[in-house]
């Protein structure tokens, strides 16, 4: 494998991530309130937030493979553009890495504990955590172009599409809409995505390793991806499904 097709693959990765995690962070911070039918701002109760919850469920570990697997791919074949990327945005990235763990910790923990005052602090922190996280991962994104506007720009622009692309596939789940709106707004969220890999690609193919050993971690690759697409499958298979009451039962 050369730096062109690493390039490619680490995209994929990272496009996969932002498709399947950007529904949960959407839910996320959408989760305290919603828009009623009259187009007002409505509260919604306990068991709609474990509803919600579940219908983007089955996407948080499969969407954090894919990020795990592309940061490996960043860190051990493009180190050069890794160190650059986190010295230019370092605020931004202790920033996202916090609000992920939050993020992840108020949907594990919500649930734990009897008692409405432990699940709706946790639900705060995790409308929190999902709005940071989205607009953190935007900014790093405009980090990457060299400007303080675009990260600006493009943290604002991720908080708005991970909202209507959580939307779109808690509909979808529930059988509101079909899966056109789905496959509308996994366009727009990984369009920032693609557009920061064409630009950046010059700058990330040179600083990439040597070429024997880019071959070596191919081995690890061929090996590492169909487990990934694997999961892939699964995760959007459970998501095509109508939600049932068991669904809820973790959330």
């Amino acid at each position: 494998m050369n730096a062109a097709t690493w390039a490619v693959l680490l995209t994929v990765l990272v496009t996969g991530w932002v498709v399947l995690d950007g529904a949960v962070q959407g839910a996320g911070a959408t989760l305290l309130h919603e828009r009623a039918p009259d187009g007002s701002d409505r509260r919604r109760e306990p068991v709609e937030r474990r509803v919600v919850l579940a219908a983007v469920g089955p996407l948080l570990l499969a969407g954090e493979v894919w990020l795990v697997a592309g940061l490996g791919v960043l860190v051990g074949v493009f180190p050069h553009a890794e160190t650059e990327l986190v010295n230019a945005g370092y605020p931004v990235a202790v920033t996202l890495i916090a609000s992920w763990a939050l993020r992840d910790a108020g949907i594990w923990l919500r649930s734990r504990r009897p008692g409405r005052v432990w699940r709706d602090g946790w639900d705060v922190v995790l409308v929190v955590a999902s709005i940071t996280l989205a607009g953190s991962w935007g900014a790093l994104l405009g980090v990457a172009w060299g400007s303080g506007l675009a990260a600006l720009a493009m943290g604002v622009l991720a908080v708005v599409v991970t909202r209507l692309h959580g939307a779109a596939v808690v509909a979808w789940r529930l059988r509101r809409t079909g899966p056109l709106p789905v496959a509308v707004t996994s366009v727009m969220i990984a369009a920032p995505v693609v557009g920061t890999a064409i630009a950046a690609w010059p700058r990330l193919v040179d600083g990439g390793i040597s070429a024997d050993a880019m071959a070596a971690l191919g081995v690890v690759a061929l090996v590492a991806l169909p487990m990934i697409l694997v999961l892939q499958v699964v995760a959007w298979w459970l998501v095509s499904r109508p939600l049932g009451r068991r669904d809820t039962v973790f959330f």
